[in-house]
């Protein structure tokens, strides 16, 4: 019973949450300074020609009409067309979802892989020169902006080693190889700049886990400190990951956008800010609102997945289903 109430709040605060920041983005794009009739006509163009092309594009209704006209359309699976070329907001978007998706996957698992066993050994050696040595490499990669990082990675391995591309985009399907290649660069990049967030609560974790008697019985019985925190620590540090990964979701997109800006990769950055200087409002709404609702199911996601890690959310639940009947 307490598992079906908890699921259902957590959906009707998803809906209210993307209600609202439908709102929001609507306004706000709707605020950006220009006039997308006077863009498409020129600077030449008369006001009763821009007045025309205004009414065309229904951009002369109440706002209020407008707002809910492009929500209607959202509900159905219909972003709108480009005022640009006409061509339907999805269609723009389906092509560029899976360059950005496979940038912010690989850019995810590379910074697993980095910062759990990176923030275990930060752990255990807190108090030597290795763990002194990733706090202080972890803190440092927090420190550095995204774009740079991707500068500096661009400059050893493609321009001055010649190893990786340093720029552009093939399709999976054309070349695997070269696919791989030129997002080898930018996951990299991604993954080291999230690593150094991740890094720090991992190495919490762990350190929480030290100081629990189950470790110390453990160690008592003759388990080696590596083995006793892979045994006890690795839930205790899924839980701290699950909670920062899905708070940090807005923060890699965000990343993954800037990166894609750095290496010139077609994904649904370049396709924002595009559509931002061409001043093409419903492309502009309509990635704006894709990348909310990733952010948002992805939380939700989050929040339901402490059931099945945290054994205490689990238990939980089971009791409020057991006093139910």
């Amino acid at each position: 019973m307490h598992l079906a109430l908890r699921i259902a709040r957590r959906t009707g605060v998803f809906v209210v949450s993307l209600l609202g920041a439908s709102l929001l983005i609507f306004l706000f794009t709707n605020a950006l300074p220009g006039d997308v009739a006077q863009v498409l006509l020129g600077t030449d163009a008369t006001p009763e020609a821009v007045a025309q092309l205004r009414a065309q594009l229904g951009l002369d209704r109440p706002l209020a009409v407008q707002y809910f006209s492009w929500l209607g359309g959202i509900l159905v699976g219909d972003f709108g067309r480009s005022h640009l070329n006409g061509i339907p907001v999805l269609t723009l978007l389906a092509p560029r979802i899976a360059v950005t998706l496979w940038l912010v996957l690989f850019g995810l698992i590379g910074s697993l892989l980095i910062a759990l066993p990176a923030g275990m050994i930060a752990a255990l050696k807190r108090r030597s020169w290795p763990g002194f040595t990733i706090s202080a490499a972890a803190q440092f990669g927090m420190a550095v902006p995204v774009f740079w990082g991707g500068i500096l990675l661009v400059l050893v391995f493609a321009v001055w080693l010649h190893w990786l591309p340093a720029n552009g985009y093939v399709p999976l399907l054309k070349n695997p190889g070269q696919w791989a290649a030129h997002l080898v660069l930018p996951a990299v990049t991604l993954a080291l700049v999230q690593a150094a967030v991740l890094i720090r609560y991992v190495r919490s974790a762990f350190i929480e886990v030290l100081n629990e008697d189950y470790y110390r019985t453990a160690r008592s019985i003759g388990w080696s400190p590596m083995r006793a925190l892979l045994r006890h620590g690795i839930r205790n540090a899924a839980i701290s990951l699950v909670t920062v990964l899905g708070l940090q979701v807005s923060t890699v997109l965000v990343g993954a956008i800037v990166v894609e800006s750095v290496f010139t990769l077609p994904g649904l950055g370049s396709l924002l800010l595009t559509a931002v200087n061409q001043r093409d409002l419903l492309v502009v709404q309509g990635t704006v609102m894709f990348l909310v609702l990733a952010v948002l199911a992805i939380s939700a996601l989050v929040d339901f997945s402490y059931l099945l890690i945290d054994p205490r959310q689990a238990s939980a639940a089971a009791a409020g289903e057991g006093e139910g009947t």
